[in-house]
């Protein structure tokens, strides 16, 4: 298997790492618009290579992408167009991590027909969250004669002293500025940013933790697969706490404001003055200064519904493994790009087993496949719980 990623970035790397360890693969391929950035985050792996390439170039990616058996967006989602053309182009199969999903749309399942009819396969949104989040809510449905509601919820919770990011701030800025929908009653409804706030109980010790909506693919297209009356996601920690608190004093605006002589944007201030996603040999020495302590991330799933003609709600808790555990299993990357690279990985090692063709997200896999991934995640120290929901 040889596979082409589009991203040299902290995630890209772990998923360029996660996937030159298996010997299933026999090259892989990163490109990058700076090179010379991501040299600093890549492995030191033989069956990895690194070409200059702008992933807006279509041509030059088809080009690029022509021999191989996968290609990967592990950049941004606004590229996602272009590389599915790119994909199509040159016939190999694709994966991304995420939507751009602007107006309650999955732009990606536009490619459905024209996938199917080449043979291909488009796998999308298939990493942490999303896409375990979905093969979760998948795995829990199939319990179900009937599925009335999919709630997922989000924790992202830093203990620190220091600023810290674990993933682009442009990303997580821009998805908490972005309206968020939730699915009623065989329609999207918009709701207000950080809107619906509620308790909701992680596993321990993060009980009681306030969450907020928020805008994610999964509300996007579980229902399309699921047959779900209701589906809501929210997110509760210190990071989105902190981001709230941002959105309130209108930090992440564009509109300009004047100050003395000047005019300035707060989100262009706010994006300019945070720090960016540090590399591993940055990550390093943070995690071993006292006053970084440890970071969470964790999701957890909630279906109700009806089985054997009672009502029923399970949940399943995933456990990415907290930067404690991380520095021990791929020292160097964070909570985040490790929970999303490690889950990307394992979605790309089984897109090519797959014999539906056509564009799809993760809950559209069958139940020996959804079951074979979330074995597969064990290994890279990574926990399932499911059980009745309390």
């Amino acid at each position: 298997m040889k596979i082409f990623i589009i991203g040299g970035g902290a995630t890209g790397s772990v998923i360029a790492h996660f996937l030159a360890e298996s010997k299933d693969v026999e090259a892989v391929l990163v490109g990058d618009i700076n090179t010379r950035k991501a040299k600093r985050f890549l492995p030191n792996n033989p069956k990895v290579s690194l070409q200059q390439v702008d992933a807006t170039q279509k041509d030059k990616v088809t080009l690029l992408a022509k021999g191989f058996d996968l290609l990967i967006n592990a950049s941004l989602s606004q590229f996602n167009k272009i590389l599915l053309d790119a994909a199509l182009e040159a016939g190999v199969n694709y994966q991304d991590l995420a939507s751009k999903w602007d107006n309650a749309k999955v732009e990606q399942l536009d490619f459905h027909e024209k996938f199917k009819a080449k043979n291909l396969v488009g796998l999308i949104n298939a990493s942490a969250s999303p896409g375990m989040t979905n093969l979760v809510a998948k795995l829990l449905s199939l319990k179900f004669d009937r599925v009335d509601s999919i709630k997922i919820r989000l924790l992202e919770n830093v203990s620190s002293d220091m600023p810290f990011t674990a993933w682009s701030k442009e990303i997580a800025f821009d998805e908490v500025t972005q309206t968020p929908y939730v699915w009623d009653k065989n329609r999207f409804v918009a709701k207000d940013n950080f809107g619906e706030e509620e308790l909701f109980s992680f596993p321990e010790p993060f009980t009681n933790r306030k969450c907020y909506l928020v805008s994610q693919e999964e509300v996007g297209t579980l229902p399309i697969y699921i047959k779900a009356k209701y589906v809501d996601l929210k997110i509760g920690g210190t990071e989105i706490e902190f981001v709230y608190t941002l959105f309130k004093i209108g930090l992440l605006k564009n509109k300009l404001v004047r100050i003395g002589n000047a005019l300035i944007s707060p989100y262009e201030l706010i994006t300019k003055v945070w720090p960016d996603v540090p590399s591993p040999q940055e990550m390093k020495k943070l995690a071993a200064s006292p006053k970084f302590r440890d970071a969470h991330f964790w999701a957890s799933v909630i279906v109700a519904g009806a089985a054997d003609k009672k009502k029923k709600i399970l949940r399943g808790d995933i456990l990415f493994p907290p930067q404690a555990e991380v520095n021990k299993l791929h020292s160097g990357s964070n909570y985040i790009s490790y929970a999303a690279g490690a889950s990307a990985a394992i979605f790309a090692l089984e897109t090519l087993k797959l014999k539906e063709k056509g564009v799809y997200s993760p809950e559209a896999l069958d139940k020996e496949t959804a079951e074979a991934i979330a074995e597969r995640l064990k290994k890279s120290g990574i926990k399932i719980e499911i059980g009745e929901a309390v």
